[in-house]
């Protein structure tokens, strides 16, 4: 199929990883392989266009702009191509309409009220019961609200042996009863591989499990923790045994749900053997849908599940300003939004290297973890891993208190749209494009709508204390009181302690 693209006409989608490289126009050259590629992130088999129209194809397609001409291929689906909807929004609700509606479920709220803690960057790979407690009662000591507390990878002996490690936890339920008691709701990290030459490994081959190579032996899973078996969650057998797993960690510890890592369709083949035949980015979709038993959960692989109940997070970023970094939190927020993602987490404030954050580094910068928290601070969901208690001098975790202040004064109308989402599927978190069509907002990729009334324009570049804010028609009102004529850039303050806001008048 090949779409002229239109004068003037842009594209969004279909990755949430790679938000500062769109939109597409008729100048770009870019080949987007969803059959073949995963960006470590969620993808969704859509394309938006700013004139109104759109591309679906549930199995993945093959999108190349080339010659101001978009040529789609797909080799395991039938590609709809429809227009007529005039504008980005308009294609947006006619796709999830059609395709992919909300199903009316919202995440439990604790994951918008408060800000949410993982353990990964205070503790690495030395999950444990004692340094986890003493975590939780830090934060709750230093005035966080308890919400959702996540514990990270390693807190087992090893993977597909889904219990606590004794050695580190040597009473996990007392562990849970307290953080439970703190007032937080525990979700525990977990994955789909199994680590061969162990008894899990041994079991599940001989049950018939596990993805197969084309000899018919388990595969060889090559992945960032090693080389492992994985899951096939077309088969019913692989999908029993992981619900035993995740079961039994609810009902003995009292576990809330899981953060369910992994799953990227890269770490699968077509050549690969399954119960069913399924693609790699189908056992993407079976390992994110396995979660909707669990309305405590967390991805940060997801493929065609928008409208679903799932929580998203971005994938990890690095503790820098530029690509891979601060600069992705914004453009791939709305990304999330745009492609019907609309409960997405920005990455851990700082980023999730946890070498940047070893005592001494070289490489931390207090003043970009401060603009990393202020770029989450009201988006819908923020995570917290380094304890900013720790981290920063006591003048700079005071504007993160100040930061976390901004962000009570606006959670009930961010609680308002999130509760709208699970209704019409629209995020609470807007490009300027989406809600201002044709006022040539679309290459706008640091400040973000909530709704279609709050600018919201963090500050992102180091060494700045103003920023420049592009306003569309209008008349905006900012926080202190200052009226402003849109359809122009204005330069506002924006201090290290709060966020420029604008409600349009």
């Amino acid at each position: 199929m090949e779409i002229k693209i239109l004068e003037n006409e842009l594209w969004f989608g279909p990755e949430v990883g790679n938000g500062l490289d769109y939109p597409m126009s008729a100048q770009s050259e870019k080949t987007i392989n969803l059959e073949k590629a995963s960006c470590g992130n969620q993808t969704q088999p859509l394309l938006l266009s700013t004139e109104g129209r759109y591309v679906y194809a549930h199995k993945g397609f093959c999108a190349v702009f080339s010659g101001g001409t978009l040529t789609l291929t797909s080799t395991h689906d039938t590609i709809d191509f429809s227009e007529g909807h005039g504008n980005l929004r308009g294609a947006f609700l006619a796709a999830a309409g059609k395709h992919f509606p909300a199903n009316g479920v919202l995440p439990p709220e604790d994951f918008f009220t408060s800000p949410q803690f993982n353990t990964w960057i205070e503790l690495i790979y030395d999950q444990n019961q004692k340094d986890i407690l003493n975590y939780a009662r830090a934060a709750v000591r230093e005035g966080f609200k308890p919400g959702i507390l996540m514990i990270d990878d390693l807190w087992s002996n090893y993977y597909g042996k889904w219990d606590f490690d004794r050695a580190k936890f040597p009473d996990p339920k007392a562990m849970m009863d307290e953080l439970h008691e703190l007032g937080f709701k525990v979700i525990l990290w977990i994955c789909p591989f199994v680590s061969m030459d162990s008894a899990e490994y041994r079991d599940l081959s001989g049950k018939g499990a596990l993805v197969r190579s084309e000899n018919g032996d388990p595969a060889h899973i090559y992945w960032w923790n090693g080389i492992s078996a994985v899951l096939d969650f077309s088969n019913p057998v692989d999908e029993q045994w992981f619900t035993e797993q995740t079961r039994r960690l609810v009902n003995d510890y009292g576990v809330d749900g899981f953060k369910f890592d992994a799953g990227d369709a890269v770490y699968y083949s077509e050549n690969h053997k399954t119960a069913h035949p399924v693609l790699p980015v189908e056992q993407t979709e079976l390992w994110a849908k396995f979660g909707l038993k669990y309305p405590y959960n967390e991805y940060r692989a997801c493929y065609a599940c928008a409208g679903l109940p799932l929580v998203q997070r971005l994938c990890d970023k690095g503790h820098r300003w530029e690509r891979g970094g601060l600069a992705e939190i914004i453009p791939n927020s709305v990304m999330q939004g745009m492609l019907g993602y609309q409960y997405g987490c920005p990455d851990m404030v700082g980023g999730g290297s946890f070498a940047d954050f070893l005592p001494g580094a070289v490489n931390f910068d207090s003043e970009l973890f401060l603009r990393y928290t202020a770029a989450s601070a009201l988006l819908p969901m923020i995570q917290f891993s380094a304890a900013p208690w720790r981290v920063l001098c006591k003048e700079d975790y005071a504007c993160v208190k100040a930061l976390m202040a901004q962000r009570e004064k606006y959670l009930p109308e961010i609680m308002d749209l999130v509760r709208q989402s699970a209704l019409t599927g629209e995020s609470a978190v807007r490009h300027m494009e989406y809600v201002f069509p044709h006022e040539g907002l679309s290459d706008v990729k640091d400040q973000f709508m909530l709704g279609d009334t709050i600018l919201v324009a963090p500050c992102i570049q180091k060494g700045k204390t103003e920023r420049e804010v592009r306003l569309p028609a209008g008349v905006w009102k900012a926080e202190d009181g200052t009226l402003y004529e849109g359809e122009k850039t204005v330069t506002v303050p924006a201090p290290f302690d709060r966020v420029p806001v604008f409600r349009k008048a």
